[in-house]
């Protein structure tokens, strides 16, 4: 038990450190990096993939949307890293079920992919020893960058929730 605690807490100031050192100074030049997360991606109405994804999917719990101050204190995405969002939540608590659909302002993407990769993190060690049976959602769960766009979304049909995605 504690070296599961230990593994988690070291891979969660892992995924601190990188996110902090990625908010470092880019250089303009092309590195041959993932294109995926540098091309331009316009005009997608992450409202509407949320309730899409939402509603396309079953879920064993009620989802609640969270507001502003809730997506900051349980997400860990301060209001400014983002300029539209919305974000469901398991109404009980009882499983992972998560949906958060962000467009990051500007060079705020991948602080925002480490907040949902810290909470990824944190859900994965929560349930595996509250509630084990629930683990496989977490450790299929579906994070997804598209230029200034952050996608993350926690259910039992990671397929579907990519194909809405796209």
């Amino acid at each position: 038990m504690n070296i599961k605690k230990t593994v988690c807490i070291i891979l969660a100031a892992m995924t601190v450190t990188c996110a902090c050192a990625s908010c470092g100074k880019k250089e303009d030049s092309d590195k041959g990096g993932d294109k995926a997360k540098t091309e331009t991606v316009e005009n997608i109405d992450v409202k509407a993939i949320a309730d899409q994804l939402k509603s396309d999917i079953s879920y064993e719990d009620s989802l609640i949307e969270f507001d502003a101050d809730k997506i900051e204190k349980i997400m860990g995405v301060s209001p400014d890293a983002y300029k539209s969002a919305k974000v469901y939540a398991s109404s009980t608590g009882a499983t992972p079920e998560e949906i958060a659909c962000f467009e990051a302002n500007k060079d705020m993407t991948e602080a925002i992919e480490g907040s949902l990769t810290i909470r990824l993190a944190n859900q994965k060690s929560t349930f595996t020893d509250y509630k084990p049976e629930q683990a496989p959602k977490l450790d299929d769960a579906v994070l997804i960058v598209k230029g200034d766009y952050v996608f993350y979304c926690v259910s039992g049909n990671s397929a579907k929730a990519k194909e809405i995605i796209g």
